[in-house]
């Protein structure tokens, strides 16, 4: 398989849509771990090899056994992918000066200078008597450099920076790591490598709004980037509360075409047209057609596999879909395809087969974000509460920029009839919503209301009434609720 096609493969990561109690996000959300790989740096050329010295005359000289040093282990990155009729984009990675070939990430040895950045935290919920005010985050600040260094000063200080942004993304320091790819773009404004860096890490952490618009950005610095493409039209198969999808789901098909215009031997890009098309309500020959072109082109890629075995039993084909979902599991070794993978079972409601792969693919990658968040998901599916509560945390406790960890934890709580600490966790989600997420958060807070009026809270269901109606004013049931707290 081509080494470009294995970063492709190795970089997608879905997050889907879970049942109807459970709070529901999009089709696909993207990897918390690295969706798509990372920037790649100038390497620097190797110092000539030393001539050996002269041995002295008539001296005996004992050979000195050399223990051979360890490959560095190869570190996988994670993609995105989608669900309803889900599919997976990978994630490109920021690029060097040309359009990159994505290898596979490995381990990036820390650099002796670490940046001195404020880390982000999650910002600290508000009294429960005060309405939170919805704010997006902000940018961490940057000790930018001086503007009189020379030229080849710059150069050093862009590559320095572009792989300590690496080095934090592989280690989910997403802070630091955004600060570092920040700091690269101030120093070369138009190179694109830096503003994809954060464009994939914006998808990490489920940031779509801010990851589109990077992406878009990559694109008009790179015109002729396969993986710019494939990486906006993954974003845009993402269904946006709020947004016309209908639009976006056929802006994505278009940008699949362009990528595989560009590169007709991309399987990703011919795996992500199935996606758009799926999602946009296409179950026919052109569908099928793109993702078995994707098998054709890399027949390792499980997770176009699993695609297509989803659609197959979408269409009736139960035998056929079964044997390609064989083929998925079979063909998931590593990490992010076994999260691909199982995020597409999840899609079909599998959600218990869903959690072997996910179970495997933490005993590898214990911190990874994306896997936490689907077993949590389906833990929480399959009323196993506890559990889900715990892995949850630890998703929201290594993103904590990510919204949808917060938001389902709220509805986990609201399950379990736990409304104070729902509100807690639902006030957390909304000093990160963004303004298509806001209905979608507004009726999680109104659930919450409801069950404190259930049971006699009124003054507390007010309150939380009060949280929804500041994100949803068009809702006229809200303000009639509101209206019988005070009976």
């Amino acid at each position: 398989m081509p080494k470009e096609l294995k970063f492709y493969r190795c970089g997608l990561l879905l997050i889907c849509l879970a049942l109807a109690p459970v709070y529901i996000f999009g089709q696909d959300l993207g990897s918390s771990s690295g969706l798509f790989s990372s920037p790649k740096t100038k390497s620097k050329p190797k110092p000539a090899p030393k001539k050996p010295a002269p041995k002295p005359k008539n001296t005996t000289t004992t050979a000195k056994k050399t223990t051979p040093k360890p490959e560095p282990k190869s570190k996988t990155t994670t993609v995105a992918a989608r669900n309803t009729v889900k599919t997976v984009a990978t994630k490109p990675v920021a690029k060097k000066n040309t359009t990159a070939k994505s290898a596979p990430k490995t381990d990036s040895k820390k650099s002796a200078s670490k940046t001195s950045t404020a880390s982000k935290q999650p910002a600290k919920a508000s009294p429960n008597n005060v309405i939170i005010t919805v704010g997006q985050t902000t940018p961490p600040k940057t000790d930018l450099p001086k503007t009189d260094l020379p030229k080849n000063n710059y150069e050093e200080l862009f590559e320095k920076f572009i792989e300590e942004g690496n080095a934090a993304r592989d280690e989910r320091e997403y802070s630091k790591a955004e600060a570092a790819y920040l700091r690269a773009q101030s120093l070369k404004i138009k190179d694109s490598r830096a503003i994809y860096g954060l464009g994939n890490l914006y998808s990490d952490q489920q940031r779509w709004e801010e990851a589109e618009s990077a992406y878009r950005t990559a694109i008009e610095f790179e015109p002729n980037s396969p993986e710019a493409y494939i990486a906006l039209s993954f974003v845009l198969t993402q269904p946006i509360i709020g947004m016309d999808l209908g639009n976006r789901y056929g802006e994505a098909g278009k940008m699949a075409r362009q990528a595989i215009k560009l590169d007709p031997t991309n399987a990703v890009a011919f795996d992500q047209l199935g996606v758009a098309l799926e999602l946009d309500g296409a179950v026919g020959d052109e569908t099928q057609n793109a993702y078995r072109k994707a098998i054709e082109l890399d027949p390792n890629f499980a997770l176009a596999y699993a695609h297509l075995g989803r659609l197959l039993r979408r269409i009736g084909q139960n035998n056929q879909s079964s044997a390609a979902y064989r083929n998925a599991i079979q063909k998931s070794i590593d990490v992010p395809t076994m999260i691909m993978v199982a995020d597409v079972m999840q899609s079909q409601q599998h959600y218990l087969e869903s959690e072997e792969l996910l179970r495997r693919a933490l005993r590898q990658d214990p911190k990874n974000p994306t896997a936490l968040f689907l077993l949590g998901r389906a833990l929480t599916t399959r009323s196993s509460f506890e559990e889900a509560e715990k892995v949850l945390k630890k998703s929201a406790e290594i993103s904590p920029n990510s919204f949808v960890s917060y938001a389902l934890l709220g509805s986990l709580y609201t399950r379990r009839e736990k409304f104070d600490d729902a509100e807690k966790y639902l006030l957390k989600a909304m000093k990160m919503v963004s303004p298509n997420e806001r209905k979608r958060l507004a009726q999680d807070f109104e659930a919450v209301g409801d069950g404190l009026l259930r049971t006699g809270k009124n003054k507390d269901a007010a309150r939380v009434y009060r949280q929804a109606i500041a994100l949803d004013r068009e809702k006229v049931s809200l303000s009639e609720k509101l209206a019988k707290t005070q009976n």
